[in-house]
């Protein structure tokens, strides 16, 4: 005869490796949009030429409006977040107190802008734009 011991120890060994080979992984994914898309100006946009009144016409109201001592600017924003995140678990909680788990996660952040300064008259004084969304985004967040 055996020793009921051994077999014992060997069922409790087993268990716990069951339930640490029963481990969790999750991989998640996730995009925020805030704002509206901001298009490239019109080349009609030109300066000293086009009014306040164009831009609003084709923009819409602003996301902020800067005061600029004399002049003033009309700021279009489109944020784009891009995120990942990856978790593995094992769920060791009903064995032993701590709960083994790796986690890492990370995120990236760009913005579609465009700016136009007037003048107090609302005379086009200056404009920007830029498109920060069409880059890659695979090559922007490992490098």
């Amino acid at each position: 005869m055996g020793c009921r011991f051994n077999s014992i120890i060997w069922v409790i060994a087993a268990l716990l490796a069951a339930q640490a080979m029963s481990g969790c992984v999750s991989l998640q994914f996730e995009k925020v949009q805030d704002g509206a898309d901001v298009l490239p100006p019109p080349v009609e946009f030109v300066q000293k030429k086009t009014s306040l009144e164009e831009i609003l016409s084709y923009y819409g109201a602003p996301a902020d409006l800067v005061d600029m001592k004399g002049d003033f600017a009309l700021h279009y924003r489109r944020a784009l977040s891009r995120g990942m995140n990856v978790s593995i678990g094992i769920p060791l909680r009903n064995a032993l107190l701590p709960n083994p788990s790796i986690e890492a996660d990370g995120s990236l952040l760009r913005y579609d802008t465009a700016v136009f300064i007037f003048t107090a008259d609302g005379t086009l004084k200056d404009m920007k734009y830029e498109n920060g969304t069409s880059r890659s985004w695979w090559e922007d967040y490992w490098y």
